[in-house]
């Protein structure tokens, strides 16, 4: 395993230990369809989220949410949508796309909305 697979995986996971401290139940992970690929789905009592997880060892350069392209946002929504059209029970939740930024320091920052 690549190192940078390895420090992916351990900002995934640290993410949804951080999700799930904070009241949200995981659905899934690592869902690949013919659109993107979505780290992890979750769910709370409102929402029905899609989390990108970015592993950052710096601010710089705006950090975790400054490093989804356009293009990554387009396929983020398109898959997410797929995900619940795929998935027709989580429709009374609203739909969110957030992003989870984990720092070197496995700091996480939580940016709810992120995505429109």
């Amino acid at each position: 395993m690549k190192n940078t697979t390895a420090v992916g995986m351990r900002a995934e996971d640290l993410a949804a230990q951080y999700l799930v401290r904070h009241g949200y139940e995981i659905l899934q992970r690592n869902f690949k369809n013919r659109f993107s690929e979505l780290d992890i789905i979750a769910k709370n009592t409102e929402y029905i989220c899609c989390i990108e997880v970015k592993y950052r060892n710096s601010d710089d350069y705006g950090g975790g949410l400054g490093a989804i392209s356009a293009d990554k946002k387009k396929r983020l929504a398109r898959g997410f949508e797929y995900w619940l059209y795929e998935n027709p029970a989580y429709t009374k939740l609203q739909p969110r796309i957030d992003v989870i930024a984990v720092g070197s320091n496995e700091k996480i920052q939580f940016i709810e909305s992120a995505i429109e």
